[in-house]
């Protein structure tokens, strides 16, 4: 029969406390960083349509986006979920002190009950 350990005092890591996986992170950050192209790809057609101030503006943005892409991509979130209470096991049963009906009698011992038989 397994032994349980007493876990009296320990604290209790749950795992809905982990942070996200190494895949969630990578997701997150292919997105940021395609949202940022997207929005160069933006100011290059912009710049194409917009007028002369606004046009060298917007080229100025989309030659260095890349730059601040790579960097806001490469960031790690420094978020933490919140984690859960601590499984706080329920009290044991416990036996009381009259388990059962109790019979009143005498004890009667083993050489008692052998002479008895030998008679």
């Amino acid at each position: 029969m397994p032994r349980r350990r007493d876990t009296d005092g320990e604290t209790v890591i749950s795992v809905t406390s982990a942070q996200p996986g190494r895949s969630e992170d990578l997701d997150s950050r292919i997105a940021r960083y395609a949202w940022m192209m997207s929005l160069r790809v933006v100011c290059f057609v912009a710049a194409v349509i917009a007028p002369s101030p606004w046009r060298w503006i917007l080229l100025v943005g989309a030659v260095f986006l890349p730059s601040v892409a790579v960097v806001f991509a490469n960031a790690q979130q420094k978020r933490k979920l919140a984690g859960a209470d601590p499984y706080d096991a329920p009290p044991r049963p416990q036996l009381t002190d009259r388990p059962g009906p109790v019979v009143q009698g005498e004890y009667v011992s083993d050489q008692q009950l052998r002479d008895d038989t030998e008679k």
